[in-house]
């Protein structure tokens, strides 16, 4: 009766040794006794040499391919131009310039952005800007820097890919960070 207990582990022992030597995609472990059956690895059912797929460590899962250049530069720096002048307005009634901003704001931000009474706008003039700054290997990213007639403020920017449009994620008072 004590074999007959042993002999389960024993198997499942031995079809975890023989897993883990050979080539995972054919090896095959069989059962002692006349009836063998294959059994899969978890490795075989993975993606091997042959199907297809480049192995060279370079999968990136879905994510895009996006670059920094010129082109990029100069559109983030319109969007953020266009933004902070729809920011700068404490005149404007509050629907007139949540409507007029909304469209260049991420839609969380544009959640945010709903409860911002533009007459708490505490400047009207922009005067510099926006300079541009952002992680190296990150071209999906940024922060614009104004100057404003009451001081340094920031906008930060994103993008979903390459030829998605630059949104804005958040603007604040240099001085608040």
């Amino acid at each position: 009766m004590r074999k007959l207990q042993l002999a389960p582990a024993v198997l499942a022992g031995t079809l975890l040794l023989t897993a883990c030597a050979g080539d995972p995609a054919t090896t095959t472990a069989t059962a002692p006794g006349p009836a063998a059956t294959p059994i899969e690895t978890p490795a075989a059912a993975e993606h091997s040499a042959g199907d297809g797929h480049d192995h060279g460590g370079n999968e990136h899962y879905g994510v895009p391919e996006v670059t920094w250049d010129a082109g990029a530069e100069a559109q983030v720096k319109e969007t953020a131009a266009t933004a902070m002048a729809l920011f700068a307005r404490p005149e404007v009634p509050e629907q007139q310039w949540f409507s007029e901003l909304a469209p260049l704001l991420s839609p969380e931000y544009a959640e945010d952005a709903k409860y911002i009474d533009p007459a708490r706008v505490p400047f009207t003039k922009i005067t510099d800007g926006p300079a541009i700054s952002r992680e190296a290997q990150n071209p999906l990213t940024v922060t614009a820097s104004f100057f404003t007639n009451t001081g340094p403020w920031d906008m930060m920017l994103h993008r979903a890919g390459q030829n998605e449009p630059w949104l804005v994620t958040s603007i604040s008072s240099a001085a608040s960070q």
